[in-house]
């Protein structure tokens, strides 16, 4: 089961939210009454009628709801053997869909982070998608009895998202600094990468084929990256050498490329 928001503003793709999530809540005695539960279950039902982008209630009661909601959902109550599940999963939809209604309240939040947020990543859509599921995340999470506003706490969740994505953008980079010329020299590394170990580790992995290259990509791989004697070949004399087109070459080394990263990042001695 999916729970999916409409298709975001400028073309980007629909974002999806995993109906699958864990609930969690505050364990707050104001949750467990039967009154908290039928309201929560109002709140539920006014979600999916449509009536939420006309009527606007106040968010801390929603928040509260949710957590109503999770609490209903995770609970085992006494005495009801049968049909028990049924109702846990009766909870578990209503909590997805104020988890939903709350989230494209707040979609705003995320266009305004992105705005402010400076990243080298080039791809708008990886961001977008990450800031997006910071979104979520921070919905999940909130606390509504803090005394903060869940703004200024989506916000503060949202720029962290952004802030691991670049890291890990840099190291990405820094790893495998290629260059839109060809060229791998010149990338900034960050100040705790040790190069030597790095390139140690990396020409470890293609000697043993730790990565489980094929032919065709450690071909490539040696052609792009030859040694400190070589010269880089570009896409098309690679293309022109092994008979592949320079776009199917570097499909061919973004592949190898992935599973070298991968290789890598599971290497105990560069953790």
């Amino acid at each position: 089961m999916l729970a999916s928001i409409p298709p975001l503003p400028g073309g980007s793709l629909p974002f999806i939210v995993p109906a699958h999530a864990a609930h969690w809540y505050v364990p707050d005695r104001r949750i467990r009454t039967q009154t908290a539960a039928r309201r929560a279950a109002d709140f539920a039902e006014w979600s999916t009628s449509g009536r939420w982008q006309e009527q606007v209630p106040d968010e801390h009661l929603l928040f509260i709801a949710l957590h109503t909601c999770a609490f209903q959902a995770t609970r085992r109550a006494p005495g009801k053997n049968v049909g028990a599940t049924d109702d846990r999963e009766e909870w578990s939809k209503r909590w997805l869909d104020l988890r939903e209604c709350i989230v494209k309240r707040n979609l705003g939040l995320v266009y305004s982070m992105l705005s402010r947020f400076r990243s080298p990543d080039p791809d708008h859509d990886d961001r977008v998608s990450e800031a997006m599921y910071g979104l979520v995340r921070a919905v999940e999470r909130f606390n509504p009895w803090k005394g903060y506003n869940f703004s200024t706490y989506a916000c503060n969740v949202i720029i962290r998202a952004l802030m691991r994505r670049s890291r890990h953008e840099k190291r990405y980079r820094a790893m495998f600094p290629v260059q839109q010329d060809g060229h791998p020299e010149g990338s900034s590394q960050p100040p705790d990468f040790h190069p030597g170990l790095w390139e140690e580790r990396l020409n470890r992995a293609i000697k043993n084929n730790s990565a489980v290259l094929t032919d065709l990509e450690a071909r490539v791989i040696a052609h792009r990256f030859p040694s400190r004697s070589g010269r880089c070949m570009t896409f098309r004399e690679i293309g022109a050498v092994i008979g592949l087109s320079k776009e199917r070459v570097r499909q061919i080394q973004n592949a190898a490329l992935q599973k070298l990263r991968e290789v890598l990042e599971a290497d105990p001695i560069l953790r």
